[in-house]
């Protein structure tokens, strides 16, 4: 009972995040009403009746530090302001309460709001929908920041982390009973591919390269306290192995799962993340090793890089190699710029005619296809046409340049403690002993091996947004916020307290 007592917070943050992925990655609107609701509502208890406690800290200071801690942070009041833009359409819609693309297109309705100098939406059932995916994201990345102390940030990935692999493992069991939707629901059958509860394989990828980035940053973390102990020797060799490797279990179902999703941007991302942890984890050790152990490091390192090698060229999917045959920087180029399709100058149409506050969630769906030639009509995209696939065109045509501000700041706010975190260590860097010191170059190796990692998987998120879609996934937006919300968790106590 203590346990679930000092850890109930985290696990109401867990629970959202968890959700979302077992609601066919939270793109089921009709799944999200019964539910995201009231674990939202339990998640605000949680955060402000039992946050975390320091060690030997009351209860009662302890929700006053989180109460305090929101009320001072500017982060706290972007978020209000952005969830204030998405609540004022629902008083100012344009068209009406439900239509289609036919009552534009065909009809000719006017889609002005009654005040045109305000938010609104062309469809207040569409804009709840996306409502439903920022109230719960930004409550649950407040939590994480100030209602959780650094255990706790580093249990609720553990958790999240470990459920992905659940996920994973049933992805790959699907795909190996020859399942038509996800979970083996009729109703769910796809058109196109699938893996494990996501319907549409980019937003299945992007979760889970998150996810491998995250279990390498648990892994990382496992490993640096364990160098801490003293007293290793009490522990069998083969126990010590598990113990310290533990979060590689995870790291590799999600690395196979996110290749297993067929979606190129994953794969390249994925693939491209595995390397710079590969050669960071080898600069941050091979420093601390023996001449010995480094040999011996390279030789296993080695073997299994060739078994890996040879494994993928006999055993490849047909399906996989299909999509990494397409893999060339002229289809990248063509996908990141969007020169190819229609949606890059439909949405900047859009845009400018809505500037500021966009023309509400969803408001491209509906307003498409009006803004597009015969020939673009001839050739519309049937499967994920309401999708711009640029996620910053499609924020901004929606939520205009107020709203992308606000999420862009929310962002910032999240990294900046970390900003101020690397310029304190790059000072203390120089003046510590070589035995001590991190290898250099030391920009890249001065902060902590789990944040580092966290940070290149969310870099790794906004690159891939530029070609598609992964933050249309609440799934994916959720976990994204928490992830950067987590990164303190990882940072020594006191330069947690100066950041």
């Amino acid at each position: 009972m203590s346990f679930l007592y000092d850890n109930i917070a985290t696990l109401a943050v867990a629970a959202l995040v968890c959700t979302f992925a077992w609601l066919f990655g939270g793109t089921r609107g009709d799944l999200l009403m019964p539910t995201i609701p009231w674990l939202l509502f339990f998640l605000v208890e949680m955060m402000i009746c039992f946050p975390q406690r320091h060690p030997g800290e009351p209860t009662v200071e302890a929700r006053a530090r989180v109460w305090s801690a929101l009320r001072k942070d500017p982060l706290t009041w972007v978020s209000v302001g952005f969830l204030l833009l998405l609540l004022i359409p629902f008083l100012n819609k344009g068209l009406c309460p439900i239509c289609d693309y036919a009552e534009i297109t065909f009809q000719g309705a006017d889609p002005k709001p009654p005040i045109p100098f305000l938010p609104y939406c062309v469809n207040r059932l569409h804009h709840l929908n996306v409502c439903l995916w920022f109230f719960p994201a930004l409550t649950a990345m407040l939590a994480v920041k100030h209602a959780l102390v650094g255990r706790g940030k580093r249990l609720l990935l553990e958790i999240v982390v470990w459920n992905g692999a659940l996920l994973g493992l049933l992805g790959i069991v699907q795909t190996a009973t020859g399942a038509k939707g996800p979970l083996w629901i009729k109703s769910m059958v796809m058109p196109g591919h699938f893996f494990s509860t996501f319907g549409y394989p980019n937003m299945a990828g992007d979760y889970f390269t998150t996810l491998f980035g995250l279990s390498i940053a648990l892994w990382r973390w496992t490993i640096s306290q364990d160098d801490k102990v003293g007293n290793r020797e009490v522990r069998t060799a083969h126990k010590d192995f598990w113990l310290r490797h533990i979060m590689l279990i995870p790291a590799l179902i999600c690395f196979f799962s996110a290749l297993a999703t067929l979606s190129r941007a994953a794969i390249l991302l994925t693939i491209s993340l595995a390397i710079v942890f590969i050669l960071h984890a080898y600069a941050s050790f091979f420093k601390k090793m023996s001449r010995l152990k480094r040999v011996r490091v390279l030789f296993a390192s080695l073997v299994a890089v060739v078994a890996l090698v040879l494994g993928l060229i006999l055993w490849t999917p047909r399906d996989l190699q299909r999509e990494v045959n397409t893999l060339n920087t002229t289809e990248i180029l063509d996908r990141v710029t969007g020169r190819q399709q229609y949606h890059v100058r439909v949405a900047t149409e859009i845009w400018k005619e809505n500037f500021l506050f966009g023309c509400g969630g969803w408001g491209y769906k509906h307003l498409c296809i009006p803004k597009m030639t015969k020939a673009e009509l001839r050739q519309i995209q049937m499967v994920g046409g309401i999708n711009v696939h640029n996620d910053y065109l499609q924020f901004l045509a929606e939520h205009g340049l107020a709203g992308f501000g606000c999420l862009v700041a929310i962002v910032v706010l999240l990294v900046l403690p970390i900003g101020r975190a690397w310029n304190r260590l790059m000072k203390a860097a120089r003046f510590l002993p070589a035995k001590d010191a991190p290898p250099r170059p030391y920009a890249f190796f001065v902060l902590p091996a789990p944040v580092f990692c966290i940070l290149l998987t969310a870099l790794a998120t906004l690159i891939h947004a530029f070609g598609d879609c992964p933050l249309r996934s609440p799934a994916v937006l959720t976990l994204f916020f928490v992830s950067l919300a987590a990164m303190p968790g990882f940072l020594p106590y006191s330069i947690v307290e100066k950041s």
